[in-house]
């Protein structure tokens, strides 16, 4: 495969393609109010309380969203993990109503 040929913002574009992708910020070289620095944060902003991405490596691997987030290293990372990562808890409701059908 030539990657020379990739369009590399249709390929984000296609990867993130829900609309609270598009309100999360990739932050690059963010220090923490303790001192610690990350190269790559991935962050949902929100009124309340901004949140950021973290990877569990414990018993249930997976995604979540939490007031600290993982250092992804890489912007490319970055990308790869938002768009495996659920939804963000503090999303505005009214555009992701939950129906139950009984």
């Amino acid at each position: 495969m030539n990657i020379s040929n990739i369009d590399a913002n249709k390929l984000v574009a296609l990867v993130l393609d829900q609309n609270w992708h598009k309100e999360c910020e990739i932050i690059q070289n963010h220090k923490y109010r303790d001192g610690s620095e990350v190269k790559v944060l991935i962050k949902y902003p929100n009124e309340h309380q901004d949140t950021f991405l973290r990877y569990s490596k414990g018993h249930k691997q997976c995604y979540f969203w939490d007031v600290y987030g993982n250092d992804f290293n890489t912007v490319e990372l970055a990308i790869l993990a938002l768009s495996k990562a659920p939804i963000p808890m503090n999303y505005r409701k009214s555009e992701y109503p939950v129906k139950f059908n009984l």
